[in-house]
C-alpha cells in the first residue's frame, strides 16, 4: 500500500513524503504493531508483519504543497475478509479557504 501511494503522489508530481503510509492501532495511537511503510531501517521489521483481518490502521497520507505547507490526511479503517471498513467519514474532497 505505501509503496502505491508512494509511486502515485510521486508521479503526481509530489515530493516523496518521508514517514510510512500509515499504522496498526490498538489501544493507544502508536503501541506497536505493524507499518504501512517502506522498509527503512527506523521501521525495523515492522513493515513485514502481516496485515490480518480485525486489525485498525490509520491511513496518514500527506504532501508538501507549494505556498501552503504540509496538507496531510489521516483516516482509520478495520480490515474485513473482504478488503476495509471506514471508521472515520472517508474525505473525498478537499475544501479550500481562499
Amino acid at each position: 500500500m505505501d509503496a502505491a501511494a508512494r509511486s502515485y503522489l510521486v508521479g503526481c508530481g509530489y515530493d516523496e513524503y518521508l514517514h510510512a503510509f500509515g499504522h496498526q492501532v490498538g489501544r493507544v495511537a502508536h503501541d506497536g504493531g505493524a507499518i504501512l511503510g517502506p522498509k527503512w531501517e527506523r521501521y525495523g521489521t515492522t513493515p513485514s508483519i502481516p496485515i490480518k483481518t480485525g486489525e485498525v490502521y490509520t491511513l496518514e497520507l500527506g504532501v508538501i504543497t507549494e505556498n501552503r505547507g504540509y496538507l496531510g490526511l489521516e483516516e482509520m479503517v478495520l480490515v474485513t475478509e473482504t478488503g476495509v471498513e471506514w471508521l472515520t467519514n472517508r474525505q473525498l474532497t478537499l475544501p479550500t479557504i481562499g
